[in-house]
């Protein structure tokens, strides 16, 4: 026996974080659900203790990104619904809207196009 965890199992950090999903020799492994001390959460897949795949993250002040994950960092397809009401749709590299997207604000105003960066 390693003492490392394998397999599906919760654990609850001191801080009051807490896992529940698959690990892999102690790390975040395959499905899970992950809840932070401030409200944040989220659901979806790890790799290396790592958000990566598709999964949803959820943030105490409303705003919300679903889609694929590279690392900890949007990348990919994904939707980002802002608490102000605002919303992007489309492609992102390693963490900014990157590619072809729609920005909609809650005030009617809409740009679709390329985005560089962010």
């Amino acid at each position: 026996m390693t003492g490392k965890a394998n397999g599906k199992g919760v654990f609850h950090w001191e801080s009051g974080e807490v896992y529940d999903g698959e690990w892999i020799n102690g790390v975040k492994e395959g499905y899970g659900v992950w809840k932070g001390v401030h409200g944040d959460s989220y659901i979806g897949q790890w790799k290396n203790s790592k958000a990566d795949g598709y999964g949803v993250h959820e943030w105490k002040n409303g705003d919300k990104y679903e889609g694929e994950w590279k690392a900890c960092l949007r990348h990919g397809s994904g939707s980002d619904f802002f608490g102000n009401g605002d919303v992007y749709i489309g492609q992102y590299k390693y963490g900014s809207p990157n590619g072809y997207g729609q920005y909609k604000c809650v005030n009617g105003n809409v740009y679709a196009g390329m985005f560089k960066d962010g």
